[in-house]
């Protein structure tokens, strides 16, 4: 097992960050509108409707996203040789940090714009 790899750490904690967090959004979901804490775009914020909505979604695609990152960790460590360490590998975890985000900005928008058509 190798747990010192960049992609093993830099994946698996951001993972465990996702999943941390996501639990915390979808136990204490921030009630009223605010510019602090929670899901916070143009969209979210016009309605209480629709930011009540946000916050329980993107928790959940948040948590989809944290478990796909651990589970990728995992099979890295488990496949990477010991004694290999590698930078690169920090950087494709970035990259599909990157794309966990952008995949929980851009489902949880769309799905507001189906949801609450005007």
């Amino acid at each position: 097992m190798n747990w010192e790899h960049g992609f093993v750490l830099t994946a698996g904690l951001c993972g465990l960050i996702f999943c941390i967090v996501a639990f915390i959004l979808s136990k204490f979901p921030p009630k009223k509108i605010n510019h602090l804490y929670g899901y916070r775009t143009a969209k979210s914020m016009s309605s209480q409707q629709r930011w009540d909505f946000a916050q329980t979604f993107s928790a959940k695609r948040m948590m989809e996203s944290g478990m796909i990152l651990l589970i990728l960790a995992l099979i890295a460590a488990f496949t990477i040789p010991e004694g290999v360490y590698s930078q690169t590998g920090s950087y494709v975890a970035l990259g599909l940090i990157l794309g966990c985000a952008g995949y929980i900005f851009l489902r949880t928008e769309r799905v507001i714009d189906k949801k609450f058509k005007e």
